[in-house]
């Protein structure tokens, strides 16, 4: 066997195994499936690793690439796309209701947070974990 086909049997090996481990590579992510995602809404508990207290704020994915919900004080309305590697969500409509200044800066932080998603997983404990750039993550359970 001359070296050059020795050298493309090699390779092709390697390929074959690493392929076959079904070890995800360090760092990497399972994305969630979409069977998952719908159902009854999501309950946000945290929003950027502080507790949303008594605001209530909900992500509800209704049908394929929509979402809705509460935004602690209004509803809106959104799209997401969910990729191999990635989950964006666009934000939409919004109600205009008026609320305390507390709700409305709950509001503000949790649209500008959906607007970062770039990520979106289960954890062990069945939550609802969107993660974005810049420390940006959204936990939720049902």
């Amino acid at each position: 066997m001359n070296a050059f086909r020795l050298s493309l049997l090699l390779t092709g090996t390697v390929l074959a195994l690493a392929a076959c481990t079904g070890q995800p590579t360090s760092g990497a992510h399972t994305m969630i499936e979409e069977n998952q995602l719908r159902g009854d809404a999501w309950s946000v508990t945290s929003l950027n690793g502080e507790p949303v207290g008594d605001a209530t704020l909900t992500l509800n994915f209704h049908q394929p690439g929509q979402l809705a919900g509460k935004a602690a004080c209004n509803n809106y309305m959104a799209s997401y796309v969910q990729n191999k590697d990635s989950f964006t969500i666009k934000t939409g409509g919004m109600t205009m209701k008026a609320c305390p200044p507390p709700l409305m800066d709950m509001e503000r932080q949790f649209v500008d947070a959906l607007k970062g998603i770039n990520h979106a997983k289960l954890n062990k404990q069945g939550h609802l974990i969107l993660t974005g750039s810049d420390g940006i993550r959204i936990e939720a359970s049902r």
